[in-house]
């Protein structure tokens, strides 16, 4: 199977010219490379903004509960909302942020139009942990939800739900920017393999036309040395 294979790629590779096979070269290992920089750019980007938005989570989440302790012990749902309203204002990667009483019943919350109740249920907090947190997929992208417990839970528990938009639009303009830099790169590959192509062959094409004639008996045609190289040797 492989040496039909390989049969099948020299069939095919021998029949084109020398100038097709140097600009199939050069612009293979351009796309190749650039393939291979950008798979690998966007996934350390990945990775380490992934984290980021993980570390992000935690932080905000962190600062929210210790934040929201004194309103809910006074009972103070003005203050409370106008917290979490604060916390969405000031962290533009935040898609929404709430808090639960002991029992899990929604103290405040920053949705608009009611509150998916299906929501509490996808990341429980134990009351002995620093922090919980879950990947969700929703339809608007992957969302980072962060628990933390308000005083070991004793009080509720503070959420958040941190968007990937800004990761996935970083990811994009990296892409982007790299298929334009390849581009360019082609562009520039394929002029100086047409200028390597000229230089290679044409003292190839001048032994064919020289070999050409002489196979039709006319030994007048004359070679010259263009370079002193093996090609220039057989002239």
């Amino acid at each position: 199977m492989i040496q039909k294979l390989a049969q099948r790629f020299w069939a095919i590779a021998g029949a084109v010219s020398i100038r097709t096979k140097i600009l199939g070269i050069v612009l293979g290992m351009v796309a190749l490379f650039g393939v291979g920089v950008t798979v690998q750019a966007r996934y350390a980007l990945t990775q380490t903004m992934a984290a980021q938005l993980e570390e992000q989570s935690v932080s905000v989440s962190r600062d929210l509960a210790a934040r929201a302790t004194d309103p809910i012990l006074l009972n103070d749902l003005l203050r409370l909302h106008d917290l979490l309203d604060d916390t969405l204002a000031n962290n533009a990667n935040v898609r929404y942020a709430f808090i639960v009483d002991p029992q899990g019943q929604i103290i405040a919350h920053t949705f608009n139009g009611g509150f998916p109740l299906d929501l509490i249920s996808l990341n429980p907090a134990d009351a002995s942990e620093h922090h919980h947190t879950a990947l969700i997929e929703t339809d608007e992208g992957l969302i980072w939800d962060t628990a933390v417990p308000i005083l070991e839970g004793k009080v509720g528990t503070a959420r958040i739900g941190l968007s990937d938009a800004s990761m996935q639009a970083a990811l994009f303009t990296l892409t982007a920017q790299f298929i334009l830099t390849i581009l360019l790169v082609s562009a520039t590959g394929i002029i100086v393999a047409v200028f390597l192509t000229w230089i290679l062959t044409r003292p190839i094409m001048a032994l064919v036309h020289a070999t050409q004639a002489v196979s039709q008996g006319d030994f007048s045609p004359r070679v010259p040395r263009w370079a002193n190289d093996e090609i220039c040797d057989l002239a």
